[in-house]
């Protein structure tokens, strides 16, 4: 099965999670993908003792390491596929079915708020940053991680059709904007305290494929884009075995006080 990162709202839907699952497993494995859950980290602040709650948990990897950090940790997620994967590996963390628009906790409820890679796929992110903000304690404190996906950096020699496909990949994410409005979008909710941390991520080519390879088929069968993706594909297959490839992408971290 080929995926579409495009369709994290929507792995319930599919024959076969299996896909989404070890898409998460791969990013999380890229380097700077650590240094993006230590910003997540600091942006929370002291951890021991605090409730937190981490919105679209996926596979639990991230909630988790909260928990060893000596957060009471509450991890949520729309997916029952994904939510099934959590509890299979365990750890000390409440795993809750729930949909960040509409969240089952009442205000004020947690210390600190976690959200990464969450609201770039949101239908209504407006909805989603108000119940956000409206779960978390005065005082309390809000990190964000999202992409900025017009920010993707390709090495590829046929610009014209790199700049269409790229182009297409990043009006597949419902907001793939997301990264560059978050001090504005929670300012205009009155938090204070605003920190914007980027991270820039090189993504290696078995990683760029799985983002990139379903989006691309899907563009060019339906005509949505004019591109041979087989043609597309072997410059940068021959770059990945001559050890020259390069994709980076660049996303931020929003930490922020209630």
């Amino acid at each position: 099965m080929t995926g579409s990162v495009g369709q994290f709202t929507k792995v319930d839907d599919t024959a076969d999670a299996s896909w989404f699952i070890r898409f998460m497993d791969v990013a999380n494995a890229v380097p700077e993908y650590g240094s993006i859950r230590s910003s997540l980290v600091r942006a929370l602040g002291p951890l021991t003792g605090r409730s937190v709650l981490d919105v679209g948990c996926g596979t639990g990897d991230d909630a988790r390491e909260l928990a060893s950090l000596g957060a009471e940790v509450v991890a949520t997620d729309i997916s029952d596929a994904m939510l099934a994967e959590a509890r299979r590996r365990g750890g000390a963390v409440s795993f809750r079915s729930a949909d960040v628009h509409a969240l089952p906790f009442p205000a004020a409820s947690f210390d600190g708020v976690r959200v990464k890679l969450v609201r770039q796929h949101s239908p209504a992110v407006d909805a989603a940053d108000d119940e956000l903000v409206r779960v978390l304690r005065p005082g309390g404190r809000l990190a964000v991680f999202d992409y900025d996906f017009e920010t993707l950096a390709l090495d590829h020699p046929d610009r014209g059709a790199t700049r269409a496909v790229v182009r297409h990949w990043v009006d597949n994410h419902r907001e793939g904007w997301s990264g560059r409005q978050l001090r504005r979008r929670f300012a205009q909710r009155g938090l204070t305290d605003i920190s914007i941390t980027p991270h820039t991520v090189q993504m290696p080519f078995g990683f760029f494929r799985s983002s990139m390879e379903g989006t691309l088929a899907a563009a060019a069968a339906s005509g949505a884009v004019d591109v041979d993706p087989v043609e597309w594909w072997r410059p940068l297959e021959e770059a990945e075995a001559d050890g020259h490839f390069f994709a980076g992408l660049t996303g931020y971290v929003l930490g922020a006080t209630r």
